[in-house]
């Protein structure tokens, strides 16, 4: 099998292109599966980079596509995928529809790759929105996958319903978990409680879903209780922001003595997973924090390189084959 080719935003997150050529760098040392990276941003910035931090590496695996564009605060994010296409957040992604990267990684704008994504690669058979999917740890030791962390703020029942649908294919594929439970999250368990929109999604489960069992409450959903939680990107983004700064909670107030507690805690850390893909998409696209450091840009990239073995958010076979 070729190896896996993943095309990189180099000048995508809050701390510029160092941090993010470090973790690529970082993350060819670490991994055990053989890939090639596509570094989309400005070329003679990325060679000096390169050149500083690779420190005698070979880059025979590494290949800059010059990207001639950036964005601006002032560009209309809904129009960028069109008006920038030879930004790297955009380049990325066209990459993917030429049939070169199998995967791409981005720390840029959620709502700017989320359009470049729908717009260039399409949206997936049956998904009526994509969403962004993060798994979470639990109490049983086996993790909880919650969706829409982000891409959605507003949402109709029929794109819960959809997030459902997509969320359990998902973890077959990703984890072989043919039976995964799926909730609702809500703020209650009755079924007359919540929002019309969460009561409908969850009518509509009940035929559609046959492993849906119900509504959960945000306090159940580090539990166990279910493998899938499913709920608006603004709750979503809230929920999963909140647990990854229970580490930090933990941190400072237990000390140096509880390290074996703190390393249980660290994988709520957002820099130990990296990055979460769009679900819904015709593509493998995965979107790192803003706020990524070197650690969080290797452990997207193999967040990545994962996600494209399995097939678990799009199969490769599927996938446009470039020349």
């Amino acid at each position: 099998m070729e190896d896996i080719r993943l095309a990189i935003d180099v000048e995508s997150g809050d701390y510029g292109p160092r941090v993010v050529i470090s973790g690529l760098l970082e993350a060819r040392r670490t991994s055990k599966v053989p890939f090639s990276a596509l570094l989309c941003g400005e070329r003679n910035r990325i060679e000096k980079i390169l050149h500083e931090e690779a420190a005698g590496e070979s880059l025979d695996n590494f290949e800059i596509i010059h990207c001639s564009e950036s964005i601006s605060p002032l560009d209309k994010r809904a129009r960028v995928w069109r008006k920038k296409a030879d930004s790297s957040i955009v380049r990325c992604i066209g990459l993917q529809k030429e049939g070169v990267a199998d995967a791409s990684v981005s720390a840029g704008d959620t709502a700017i790759l989320l359009g470049a994504a729908l717009f260039i690669l399409g949206r997936a058979e049956g998904a009526t929105r994509p969403a962004l999917a993060a798994l979470l740890p639990t109490v049983k030791h086996k993790p909880v996958l919650l969706l829409d962390v982000g891409a959605n703020l507003n949402c109709r029942s029929e794109h819960l319903v959809s997030f459902a649908l997509m969320g359990h294919d998902y973890l077959t594929r990703y984890l072989q978990n043919k039976s995964a439970v799926t909730t609702l999250l809500n703020i209650g368990k009755e079924p007359i409680k919540g929002p019309r929109v969460v009561c409908d999604a969850g009518a509509i489960l009940e035929k559609r879903c046959s492993n849906y069992s119900g509504f959960i409450e945000g306090n159940g959903v580090l539990s166990g209780e279910a493998d899938i939680v499913v709920c608006d990107g603004f709750a979503g983004n809230i929920l999963l922001k909140a647990c990854e700064s229970f580490h930090v909670l933990v941190k400072s107030m237990l000390g140096k003595k509880t390290d074996s507690i703190k390393n249980h805690m660290a994988v709520l850390d957002p820099e130990n997973y990296g990055a979460v893909p769009f679900l819904g998409i015709r593509g493998t696209v995965l979107k790192a924090h803003g706020g990524s450091s070197s650690k969080a840009i290797a452990n997207a990239i193999l967040a990545a390189i994962k996600a494209v073995e399995t097939d678990a958010v799009w199969s490769r076979a599927m996938r446009p084959k470039g020349i």
